[in-house]
């Protein structure tokens, strides 16, 4: 399929180098490329994970500041934005492109709004179009931003009600080699949530997501892979801008220039190769140009997932459920099992639920890097060390919710730089790890972009003699297949 079929995926990831197949159709199924929050080692040295540093959850300080803002700021408001608790609403809102629109429209609001659990003061309103890519959004005065005005009168809400947005979004036709691509898609998606923050003076989240799988390669089609695969790192570089201090969303502060920004729901796959989750994104998932989802399976499975994350995430189910009980309400306490602490760590979970007086009808599961399930009791792998929240959320016969979490340390596998030393502009030391397999020793000058220094079985000794070209210098070592 490609000319990097032969190589390992590591080293095609690190190379960057690999000549992609100029394909769109059903052949392009697996490219061996790890989801992110799957993705151990670099991708054209980048790190893995959503967020900074290698990590798939936010900073505790950063998700402290998002629960505060939907406990006690998203609130139900009239048309001029007071708040009212019996009669106002909470608009959520999309933003994006023809797959947003379509993903949104037709997958998550006939499930949303059709849901007991749903909060009945929430307005759920698609404001994404089709044809309108990232660059049809930047400015304050296009078309689109008309166009979602209107769909906002029809729902029978104002701009002041919009309160927490949807937002995917990726530019039309690109051609731009990694990272430059990515680096303008970012742009676009700042400028829109500027913009989004002038319109809607009371909104204060936004959850962002990349692209789906797209099964074609043709570079300068409407939106191919690794195109789509990279629109994450946009997503991550501009959630890394706000953590940096960068993008304010709090008043006390100074000027608010966006919302309080976060991950949505992680929506790639690699065809056919199920990542962490079990979840799959297959060609009968696309229409026949191999890029929007079919109207059938493609929009049903990223709705799924999106009723998943309104429904279990800790700042979205404040004001997504409803609060009032029928009854008596279900009964959940979720546990994990697993037989090792290292990572790639398989977990088995249960969500040991009942309710007294009905049955369970729903069970909704996240895993605080992006992914889902909607089981009873599913299989979740955690590729990257972490302390991780795995959410349930479930929903009893009379539309009664419970929610609750169980905590999964996913340890960093046993391997690491030792006796380190440094003489006269050589860094000396040894590399070890998990008998019989191959790691890499990677360096890095200011912890953004790094690169393989060198690739051997452990143990061994790794000596850099750049070091002294440096006034610093970073190492790190990880597995290699």
């Amino acid at each position: 399929m490609t000319s990097c079929a032969r190589l390992s995926v590591s080293t095609a990831l690190l190379l960057g180098a690999c000549s992609v197949k100029v394909a769109a159709d059903c052949t392009v199924t697996n490219l061996g490329i790890p989801p992110l929050p799957d993705l151990v080692g670099l991708y054209k040295s980048q790190l893995p994970g959503l967020y900074p540093l290698a990590q798939n959850q936010p900073p505790s300080s950063h998700l402290a500041a998002g629960l505060q803002i939907a406990t006690q700021q998203v609130r139900p408001l009239t048309a001029s934005g007071n708040t009212d608790t019996n009669n106002g609403k909470i608009v959520l809102l999309s933003i994006g492109m023809s797959n947003t629109t379509q993903e949104w429209g037709n997958g998550f609001m006939p499930r949303a709004n059709a849901d007991p659990g749903k909060n009945p003061q929430l307005v759920i309103v698609d404001g994404a179009q089709g044809g309108q890519a990232a660059t049809d959004w930047t400015n304050f005065s296009s078309m689109t931003w008309t166009t979602v005005q209107n769909r906002l009168q029809a729902a029978g809400v104002t701009t002041n009600q919009v309160q927490v947005i949807w937002m995917k979004h990726a530019r039309r036709n690109p051609t731009d080699a990694f990272p430059l691509h990515a680096q303008f898609l970012q742009t676009n998606l700042e400028a829109i949530l500027r913009v989004a923050q002038q319109r809607y003076p009371n909104l204060k989240i936004a959850y962002l997501s990349s692209r789906t799988r797209s099964y074609a390669t043709n570079v300068g089609g409407l939106n191919p892979e690794p195109f789509a695969y990279e629109s994450a790192f946009s997503v991550r570089w501009l959630i890394e801008k706000q953590l940096n201090g960068g993008l304010n969303y709090n008043s006390t502060n100074g000027p608010v220039a966006v919302p309080w920004l976060a991950w949505g729901p992680y929506l790639w796959a690699d065809g056919t190769n199920p990542r962490s989750d079990g979840f799959t994104w297959l060609c009968s998932d696309l229409q026949n140009d191999f890029t929007h989802p079919s109207p059938t399976t493609g929009v049903s499975k990223v709705g799924a997932q999106l009723l998943a994350f309104f429904k279990t995430d800790p700042t979205a189910t404040p004001w997504f459920l409803k609060k009032s009980i029928v009854g008596q309400p279900p009964i959940c306490a979720p546990s994990a099992s697993t037989n090792d602490y290292f990572t790639p760590l398989r977990v088995t979970f249960s969500a040991n639920a009942s309710d007294p007086d009905g049955v369970i009808r729903e069970y909704q599961w996240t895993f605080d890097d992006g992914t889902f399930a909607t089981n009873a009791n599913p299989t979740k792998t955690f590729s990257l060390a972490g302390v991780y929240q795995a959410r349930l959320t479930v929903m009893d016969n009379s539309g009664n919710t419970a929610t609750r979490s169980v905590t999964v340390r996913a340890e960093g596998a046993p391997w690491g730089l030792s006796k380190l030393q440094y003489s006269n502009g050589v860094f000396r030391c040894v590399v070890g790890g998990i008998a019989d397999r191959n790691y890499a020793v990677f360096a890095s000058s200011n912890l953004s972009s790094w690169a393989a220094v060198i690739t051997n079985r452990v143990p061994f000794i790794f000596r850099d003699t750049q070091a002294v070209n440096f006034p610093k210098r970073f190492y790190q070592v990880l597995p290699r297949p």
